[in-house]
């Protein structure tokens, strides 16, 4: 029998913070209790689990973490204004609460379901109730677990068969304490019906110097033949720590895609658990992480092909600096009769400088016979010789290597397809380069 999780600072804190309500449904507080119950077993992630074994939460362990004030949301103006106005759905959630007066819903097709997770469950519990929790399980999971306890608001995106939203549908999550270190547990479920289409932005915008802690857990059910685009910009305070999940399940005839920047956060996690489910399912993920000082990003995919014919690609890319570290973890399992599976993944690293650490583990577990099935990584620094050249033709070092650090970046900013919003992902990228204005004047 294992023994029992060390009660940290950060873990105590929140257990503390469970407080049930009065006016949520019997089935939800249920949910709610268990999840409790299996944190208190698990207690947060350490190094000893094979899926931690390069990500330490220490910094995470030694907080006290409290949850927010209402009146917080006043700091949150600047860092909206911080967003962009693109047109379409937008709803805008400070510390985990969702802001009527910043929001709007308009622009649905008919029988769309746009709403704050807390509305509804209230309004229409029969549309959350089977799929809250049951891909993001709080069995195994100690963040989903805290997550389900805990969790505030979030979004409902239900759409009807052949529903499709033209304006990509977006979500900002501000994060706005000062001077106190709060958790958020945002939520979002998305409920595709057959051929339903629909883009979703979620962006995470924080200030500098502020030690809280976001943890995002998404949930998405595709059924036959419905696609979804999911794009997320990450730009939390450099002090913050960011752990995001994303739970897919994907029908026949289904595509998930998943574009991802990550430049903001003391430790910034992401992690997609994706099942192919039915046959010709397709799965699409991508994404950068950017890292300086002694900050970490961290990428863990796990697919699951169990239906024929089904495809996934990942492709990710980091950009690390000072004595930042990168970690990769890729996790592809083919099932019996999953065949004709093409499956493929590969990272590359950027490291500019010497005290930079990256960690690739791609790994295939093949129990089919008719597959393709490949992974691939490189690690490497700025090329000299190309750094020589655009010095030789007048250009400061530090505009250059912005330049050749801004090119190699270029294919995961090129992946975002609407144009309003790859202008947007490429500037949060030259923000945090030397020089970043003029780049994107070059560009």
């Amino acid at each position: 029998m294992s023994a029992a999780p060390a009660i940290t600072a950060a873990a105590e804190s929140l257990l503390e913070a469970f407080a049930p309500r009065a006016a949520e449904p019997p089935w939800l507080l249920e949910a709610r209790l268990a999840a409790l119950g299996r944190f208190r077993a698990l207690g947060l992630p350490t190094p000893r689990l094979e899926a931690w074994r390069h990500t330490s939460l220490a910094p995470l362990a030694a907080l006290r973490l409290g949850r927010p004030h209402p009146e917080e949301g006043a700091a949150a103006e600047a860092l909206l204004a911080r967003a962009g106005d693109l047109s379409g759905p937008r709803l805008v959630f400070v510390n985990g609460r969702f802001r009527t007066d910043l929001s709007r819903t308009a622009g649905l097709p008919p029988g769309a379901v746009l709403l704050s997770l807390a509305a509804a469950i209230e309004e229409v519990p029969d549309l959350v109730r089977p799929h809250l929790a049951r891909l993001a399980r709080p069995e195994g999971d100690a963040l989903a677990a805290i997550s389900t306890a805990l969790f505030e608001d979030g979004v409902l995106l239900h759409l009807p068969a052949g529903a499709a939203v033209a304006p990509p549908i977006r979500i900002l999550h501000l994060s706005a304490a000062p001077g106190r270190t709060v958790a958020a547990f945002p939520r979002l479920l998305v409920v595709a019906g057959e051929g339903a289409l629909a883009t979703v932005v979620e962006h995470f915008l924080g200030a500098d110097g502020e030690a809280g802690l976001v943890a995002p857990v998404r949930e998405v059910v595709l059924a036959d033949g419905a696609r979804l685009e999911h794009y997320l910009f990450q730009e939390e305070g450099l002090d913050a720590i960011h752990l995001g999940a994303v739970h897919v399940e994907a029908r026949a005839g289904a595509r998930f895609s998943s574009h991802a920047l990550s430049l903001g956060g003391r430790i910034a996690r992401a992690e997609v658990h994706a099942r192919l489910a039915g046959e010709g399912a397709e799965l699409h993920l991508s994404g950068l992480g950017m890292a300086d000082g002694d900050r970490l990003t961290d990428t863990l995919a796990v697919v699951e092909h169990a239906a024929p014919r089904c495809t996934t690609t990942q492709v990710f890319k980091a950009v690390l600096d000072g004595r930042a570290r990168g970690v990769f973890n890729g996790y592809v399992r083919v099932r019996p009769g999953a065949q004709k599976t093409v499956a493929h993944q590969a990272s590359s690293s950027l490291l500019l400088s010497d005290d930079a650490v990256v960690t690739t583990r791609p790994q295939l577990e093949i129990l089919a016979d008719d597959v393709k099935c490949g992974h691939g990584g490189t690690v490497g620094q700025l090329d000299p010789t190309a750094l020589f050249y655009l010095r030789s033709r007048g250009l400061p070092e530090a505009a250059a290597r912005g330049l050749l650090i801004l090119a190699f970046a270029a294919e995961m900013v090129d992946r975002v397809r609407p144009a309003p919003l790859r202008a947007r992902a490429r500037a949060i990228v030259a923000s945090r380069l030397p020089g970043g204005a003029r780049l994107l004047e070059a560009a």
